[in-house]
């Protein structure tokens, strides 16, 4: 059974004479009357009526003509979905970022105004949880910190943030106002997520504070940014982060006096990736980001 067949069988029950049939459909009545025939044999029953005055639809015709109706609204379904793949404007966009790359909501925002019908998926995890779900393809795209060592992807810097003091609302050092400095926090606990989540930001943070001649006493680790905050404004230690909202946390950002660490963010994404999706975000992201 072919779909040429189900469109002529649909034709001719709709105008119930071969002759309009076959008008509507661009042919002659003798091949629009094998076709029929064809159809009947292979679905095993007759679906019209035929004397020389007039053409009618049997039961199992009737029957026939309503799953027909749904096979060709799929077709058209499935052909329009084509399409909208074609120029990236159907399928589903699974995005990684980490905490420090939470500035994703603005291009993510006008990602959707030009593609409303794309569904997108945000998902909160750390540098190596990305590396993992890219060689996984469990997301499409991260942001996060290098470095990344995988020759499976590719990996472009898009901006730098700088890394501030993160510390409770209530601490001496935030009460007094102003820029600190990193050697203010040599005797104090830090929270900080763990290497094997983010090695890049990690070493990072510890290269600051031995830099300043002190080693940072871990005492608290956790797996993301957000917990971070949570842990520091309830008084569990200070940390070392690029600035995010921490509005109704207890915990507040201020600047290092005495060091300027920048620290990189990357976006990554497979190499072998021929999605129309990803490809339309990436060209949107780097165009936001005046990247080449």
């Amino acid at each position: 059974m072919e779909l040429r067949h189900i469109r002529y069988f649909v034709a001719l029950a709709e105008e119930l004479n071969f002759s309009r049939a076959s008008e509507r459909l661009h042919i002659a009545q003798p091949p629009l009357s094998r076709q029929i025939q064809q159809l009947e044999a292979e679905v095993g029953v007759p679906l019209f009526y035929r004397t020389n005055r007039r053409v009618e639809l049997t039961n199992a015709g009737k029957a026939f003509l309503e799953k027909a109706y749904q096979m060709l609204d799929l077709v058209e379904d499935a052909c329009d979905t084509a399409r909208m793949m074609a120029r990236a404007e159907h399928g589903k966009l699974v995005i990684g970022f980490t905490g420090t790359g939470q500035n994703i909501f603005p291009i993510v925002e006008k990602y959707r105004e030009k593609y409303p019908t794309v569904s997108l998926s945000l998902q909160l995890m750390g540098t190596t949880a990305q590396i993992r779900a890219l060689h996984g393809k469990k997301i499409d795209v991260g942001l996060l910190t290098p470095p990344v060592n995988s020759e499976e992807l590719i990996v472009k810097n898009y901006r730098q943030v700088l890394l501030q003091a993160l510390l409770p609302e209530n601490h001496p050092l935030a009460i007094k106002g102003g820029p600190i400095s990193i050697t203010e926090l040599a005797e104090e606990s830090f929270v900080i997520t763990p290497r094997a989540i983010g090695p890049g930001f990690y070493d990072t943070v510890t290269k600051i504070c031995h830099q300043a001649g002190f080693s940072p006493k871990i005492t608290v680790e956790t797996h993301d940014i957000q917990t971070v905050i949570s842990l520091v404004g309830m008084g569990m230690g200070v940390s070392l982060s690029a600035a995010v909202d921490t509005q109704n946390t207890g915990a507040v950002f201020r600047e290092l006096k005495d060091t300027s660490v920048m620290m990189d963010i990357a976006i990554a994404y497979r190499q072998d990736e021929k999605s129309e999706v990803l490809h339309s975000f990436l060209d949107m992201f780097f165009d936001y980001y005046s990247m080449t």
